[in-house]
């Protein structure tokens, strides 16, 4: 479940540029990180019964994601008299999950209100928020040992239609209450999980709602951050990863300065729809996008999971934006974003040897069998190309390579005399692969 539309703005506040131009991103050389979890949403709290489970793990295991995220919804396990017990769609959830063989890991998701308590709304008041913590304890014991992460809500700042029609209004101060007696409630039950909040929908480029919830002491109750992008109906030059990563940045700075500068992020939703009409991006730029979103994930060390919304689309009508998010078609076949990550996720994920930022470009380098694959893209509000020289003192620059990987185009490499260097252009918004031998030093230099 996604908000429908983020408007972004054009540029941060000036005290959260202050305070990113004192927090360097990265280093020359790979910061020392964990792997970064990535993997997709899926739906089987929503689907019908009969859910090919099946696609589901082949896609998977094809792509060496190693989590996806879905629902247990609170109705689905607790019936009207109290009882707790698996039904209908979260049954269905813990299906899929028992299915992975590990590392494997599910992220649950623990949503939405309950007729019992609160009128169905949102759970606000005490008899409400333990009623809320209970299901959250049960179904994170039935769900285990499949899952590694539970999550407390989905965008708790955009009440459902019902939700809003019994005057539930989002407010930080309630979720926060919710998350200290949730996360209390877990950690007493299952402290190996780790609790995630946050996942703010549609919070402006200010973060002025996950200002007041972490104001209201969220981050006391909570081990990690979850957080939400989109800009896809942003203007057009800010579309895509270099605003998001911006964005991720500027919330950063806001956790630290709270006093939790070693809070890991989870970036629970990301995606692009590729719907015709406004907002729509193409299928090839939701690749671009998607991979270079990953590369920002991965050189950031705090950043510790992605999860792209969503495995496949959501219905047959190409011009309704919430039926075109997925990485799959509704047939099953892989668009160029499904095909991209399948090929490189776990290649990124695994997180850079080497890391070189520039002034409008970067390159990361990752460990792939018998030579080391180099990724190169432009950085920023860049609009112009860019132009990077290649060089190595232990091959001629001849010895590179620049594959193809599904939609993204292999790069074109000027070599110099002798082939002592290569130059490559990298055009905005783009992602390039170079292939050198396994463990030979590259000199990348920025020309313009």
């Amino acid at each position: 479940m996604r908000s429908a539309c983020v408007m972004a703005g054009t540029a941060l506040g000036a005290a959260a540029l202050a305070a990113l131009a004192i927090l360097p991103m990265a280093t020359s050389a790979a910061d020392t990180a964990k792997p970064l979890a990535v993997g997709v949403q899926t739906h089987f709290a929503f689907e019908p019964s009969g859910t090919d489970i099946g696609s589901f793990h082949s896609w998977m295991q094809r792509s060496r994601f190693t989590t996806s995220r879905d629902e247990m919804f609170w109705s689905d396990v607790e019936d009207d008299a109290g009882r707790l017990e698996l039904r209908r769609g979260a049954l269905r959830s813990q299906q899929a999950w028992a299915s992975m063989p590990a590392p494997f890991a599910g992220l649950l998701t623990l949503d939405f209100g309950h007729l019992r308590y609160d009128s169905g709304a949102q759970p606000k008041s005490d008899t409400a928020r333990s009623a809320f913590a209970r299901y959250a304890a049960y179904v994170a014991g039935e769900a285990s040992p499949g899952i590694r992460w539970v999550e407390v809500w989905n965008e708790w700042n955009m009440p459902t239609s019902h939700e809003r029609a019994v005057r539930s209004r989002g407010d930080a101060h309630d979720y926060a209450r919710l998350a200290q007696v949730t996360y209390a409630k877990l950690k007493a039950e299952h402290p190996r999980i780790t609790v995630l909040a946050g996942s703010a929908g549609e919070d402006s480029v200010e973060w002025r709602w996950m200002r007041q919830a972490i104001g209201q002491g969220l981050l006391s109750h909570t081990d990690a951050l979850s957080v939400h992008l989109y800009n896809h109906c942003s203007a057009p030059m800010l579309v895509g990863s270099d605003e998001m990563a911006e964005r991720l940045d500027a919330l950063h700075v806001i956790v630290a300065a709270a006093g939790h500068r070693q809070m890991p992020f989870y970036v629970t939703e990301v995606g692009w729809p590729t719907h015709l009409g406004k907002c729509g991006v193409s299928e090839k730029a939701a690749a671009q996008h998607s991979v270079r979103f990953l590369l920002e994930a991965s050189v950031r060390p705090w950043v510790a999971g992605v999860w792209f919304y969503e495995l496949r689309d959501g219905g047959d009508d190409p011009h309704n934006q919430e039926h075109r998010f997925g990485l799959l078609r509704r047939d099953g076949t892989e668009k160029p974003a499904g095909c991209a990550l399948r090929e490189l996720g776990a290649l990124l994920a695994s997180r850079p040897a080497t890391f070189v930022p520039g002034n409008k470009m970067a390159a990361a380098s990752f460990r792939n069998g018998d030579s080391d694959r180099w990724l190169l893209w432009a950085r920023g509000k860049v609009q112009q190309p860019v132009s990077v020289r290649l060089a190595s003192n232990d091959a001629p620059a001849t010895s590179f390579s620049s594959p193809a990987v599904c939609s993204l185009q292999a790069a074109s490499m000027e070599i110099g005399p002798q082939g002592a260097y290569a130059t490559v252009r990298l055009t905005p918004r783009s992602v390039y692969i170079i292939d050198v031998r396994a463990g030979e030093p590259l000199k990348v230099e920025e020309l313009s």
